[in-house]
């Protein structure tokens, strides 16, 4: 798999870096597995307690990169606040896969946009372009909506699989038949790549460590 960002993307400041994960076994829970989730959740409680989402400089980072674009904070609220408002309301997660376990734990304790996608079900050339005029997406709930000529995708070259950090295609979603996965980590001009590489390098080792596969980073800018 090919992974490319547009210069113009880069530069409004984001960050990336994608992973490939290939042979995973994403239901098979153990004992070792339970315990770990149970006591990652405890601990990130802890660590939100006092926590004023509004002032935190990571979240800030992507929605300035929003605002460079003229996207509105409240109208587009990027999947890792999103995970993380809901954690703070003590909303569960019901999900009996591990990787999604995996991926909130991560994403909680980073908070940088994550996105996990069904690597058999899109194209092998990915790139992170600007929209342009007339373009279309398919919406998290299925229907076909256009985009606003600007606003960053991730395209393949069959069809575009996200828009900004908020929609992604439904039909990249991971399922129980998940063998084969991309990673894409967002960061911005608030986190450093020394940063995004702690990140990524946790969450393969916890994929590694409870769902097996083989990792690859395939772009890192």
């Amino acid at each position: 798999m090919n992974f490319k960002a547009s210069r113009d993307t880069l530069d409004l400041g984001l960050k990336i870096i994608a992973i490939t994960i290939d042979n995973i076994d994403i239901f098979k829970n153990n004992k070792k597995f339970i315990e770990f989730k149970k006591n990652a959740y405890e601990a990130l409680k802890k660590k939100y307690q006092n926590f004023d989402i509004e002032t935190d400089l990571i979240l800030k980072g992507i929605h300035n990169i929003h605002k460079k674009i003229g996207i509105k904070r409240h109208k587009n609220t990027p999947i890792n606040e999103q995970i993380l408002k809901k954690f703070l309301k003590n909303e569960k997660f019901n999900t009996e896969n591990k990787l999604m376990h995996l991926y909130y734990i991560v994403t909680l304790d980073s908070r940088l946009p994550i996105f996990i996608y069904d690597k058999d079900k899109i194209g092998n050339n990915i790139i992170l372009k600007l929209a342009e005029n007339g373009e279309k997406y398919i919406s998290k709930t299925g229907e076909e909506k256009k985009l606003i000529k600007g606003e960053y995708i991730y395209k393949s070259e069959n069809e575009i699989i996200q828009k900004l950090e908020t929609e992604q295609n439904p039909k990249t979603l991971i399922t129980k038949n998940t063998k084969n996965i991309l990673i894409i980590i967002e960061g911005s001009e608030a986190t450093s790549f020394e940063y995004l590489m702690e990140v990524a390098s946790e969450i393969i080792d916890l994929i590694n460590t409870y769902c097996l596969g083989t990792a690859k980073i395939i772009y890192n800018k």
